[in-house]
């Protein structure tokens, strides 16, 4: 048996107090299963593992190699132990090697080999900047990622809850063997995450995304400019009725960043949203005071609000992508006279009244 696993394991049965006085038989490992949280059938960091063999009825813990770059022995729980089996869980550093079994009384098993699939794990994360109250994420949060096995890492991918076509994808930064930062996309919403090697992903870890609050609306307006962050309007080719193949810009673009958050510019009724090779992911809102049609298109992910809803003026509605027919991040932003978007209306130029919001703030 490797004596740094021993001489681990007695330092800490020593520590807990559990040599005895009585002698148990010791246990001995037969063949060991991965049951939950596996790769590909694999065990990994948090794996828990099903082992069998005899005398396992006293089995307090496992010890396995690894710790961070793989230099120190690290500690698994033990529970649910019964004569012929017991539970393990896989610490998150642990890496291939022997691991061994440890008593109550402190009888230590044979070390029996253990093949740890090498992906990356993440652990745990924190907010640093630009977070919700009391540090909670929100959409363009920077969080801090910590784990194993992540100075690999060249992205992270945030699944929305409905379907692969709602994935986000979000840029790493700081990268280390242990932890790496991510900047959360404006569009974001509660799911889950991973980490993303080139070949292997990590994972799925929940992330709880706290809703943006809306912007409050001017006194004296009916509206707030749509774009929450730094943007501009473009060259002539972004204004209204700019030429195009076949046709003319319906529409005004503004340019900003992906991941910059959107909100509704008035309130209303969202008429429609879906995804259209041209327009992309894009929202249609039917405003109250007046009754015009309201479009955002090339949405960084599915619009955050379903058709049906009613939405205030400054609520958050998703992000600037560049998703369908666009070339760069932009929102392409339209409005439709009544009686609507394609209902009998007819688009005009925006760009009047996207100028008297953005000088309301």
């Amino acid at each position: 048996m490797p004596r740094p696993l021993v001489t681990t394991l007695a330092v800490l049965l020593t520590m807990l107090g559990t040599a005895g006085a009585a002698q148990a038989a010791e246990p001995n490992i037969r063949s060991v299963e991965c049951i939950a949280a596996c790769a590909d059938g694999q065990p990994r960091g948090g794996s828990l593992l099903l082992v069998s063999g005899s005398g396992l009825g006293q089995v307090l813990t496992a010890v396995f190699p690894g710790g961070r770059d793989g230099v120190r022995d690290v500690r698994g729980r033990a529970g649910q132990a019964a004569a012929s089996t017991v539970r393990v869980r896989v610490p998150w550093e642990a890496t291939s090697g022997a691991f061994v079994l440890g008593t109550r009384d402190g009888i230590v098993s044979r070390a029996h080999p253990l093949q740890i699939a090498p992906v990356p794990v993440v652990s745990r994360w924190t907010c640093l900047r630009q977070c919700a109250p009391g540090r909670k994420v929100r959409g363009g949060s920077l969080v801090a990622v910590r784990g194993v096995r992540l100075g690999a890492v060249r992205d992270a991918v945030l699944h929305g809850g409905r379907g692969r076509a709602d994935d986000l994808q979000a840029r790493v930064s700081h990268q280390s063997y242990g932890s790496f930062r991510m900047r959360v996309p404006g569009a974001a919403v509660t799911g889950s995450f991973s980490a993303r090697e080139r070949r292997r992903r990590s994972p799925a870890r929940r992330l709880v995304v706290e809703p943006r609050a809306p912007v409050a609306v001017a006194p004296g307006t009916t509206g707030v400019f749509p774009v929450r962050g730094p943007h501009d309007f473009g060259s002539s080719g972004a204004r209204f009725g700019a030429g195009r193949s076949g046709h003319s810009h319906q529409g005004q673009d503004v340019m900003a960043k992906c991941g910059v958050p959107l909100v509704s510019a008035t309130a209303g009724t969202v008429q429609y949203t879906g995804y259209q090779s041209s327009a992309g992911n894009y929202i249609v809102i039917r405003g109250s005071a007046p009754a015009q049609d309201y479009a955002y298109m090339h949405l960084q992910a599915a619009p955050l609000v379903r058709k049906g809803a009613a939405v205030t003026a400054g609520q958050a509605i998703g992000a600037v992508g560049e998703t369908g027919n666009a070339r760069g991040c932009h929102l392409h932003f339209e409005i439709w006279s009544a009686p609507g978007w394609y209902d009998g209306g007819k688009p005009f130029d925006p760009y009047p009244q996207l100028r008297a919001w953005e000088a309301a703030g």
